[in-house]
Parts: structure tokens; sequence; C-alpha cells
């Protein structure tokens, strides 16, 4: 199994809002990998919707993750999903589509609790709670 996994925001919204911490997706993946990533457009998604006296712990979470910048690299592959997803009309949040392709790029699995709009994106490897997904 790959040491990296890249957090979607569900990941991370779900772990804040459930009173039993240990059964999150993000308390199994620490238990799995040893580097936790986040893209830069996830941080913003749980920013976005944060509440101002919240942000000082989402501040602190952050610091813990190794944040992901976009590359022009990234763009590009996130043009190509959207393409491909508009071909087959089966278009996703531009968000998601970016923060797929940031894990794409990376070469590295993408946590979610969102499965059914990323399982759409082909060679996308998710984990998501129960096991990988190829």
């Amino acid at each position: 199994m790959p040491s990296n996994v890249m957090l979607d925001a569900s990941v991370l919204i779900e772990y804040f809002r459930r009173k039993d911490k240990n059964r999150t997706l993000f308390s199994q993946v620490v238990r799995e990998y040893d580097i936790q990533s986040i893209s830069v457009v996830a941080k913003l998604e749980v920013l976005y919707g944060a509440r101002a006296e919240f942000v000082e712990y989402w501040d602190a979470v952050f610091v813990t993750l190794d944040a992901i910048p976009l590359t022009d690299e990234m763009v590009a592959k996130a043009h190509r999903i959207v393409l491909e997803l508009k071909r087959k009309n089966r278009l996703i949040a531009m968000e998601d589509i970016m923060i797929a392709a940031t894990a794409m790029v990376q070469k590295i699995p993408l946590a979610t609790l969102n499965r059914r709009h990323f399982e759409r994106i082909e060679g996308l490897i998710l984990v998501d709670g129960e096991r990988t997904l190829p």
C-alpha cells in the first residue's frame, strides 16, 4: 500500500463533526498511511464552509498535513478530465475535478467520503474506508 494519501475535504469535515473520532475515515487513514496530504483546493473547501470561530482549529489541522499547491500539469490534467466527463455527460464540481487531478498527478490515492462523484474519473485511485478502489 502507498505510504502517502491525499484527503478530500469530506474526510476532514466528518472527523470534525463526529463524536466518535476513532470511527472516522480520517482516523483510519492516519493509522494506515505515513503521510497525509491535502490539495490546496480541498483546504479552501474546508475553510470556505468553516465558521470564524473554527478557523484556528482548522489551521492547527492543516499544519499536520502536506499541502499540495496547484501546478500547470494539474490544470492540464483537470482540463482533460473535464473534457472526458463532458463527453460522457457526467460532469462534477470543478473543485472535485481539481482535487482529483492533484491526486492523479501526484500519483497518490484520494481518501474521500464522496465516492459517487470521484468514481466517475477514470484512473483515480480512491480510499473510501472499506478498501482501496482502482
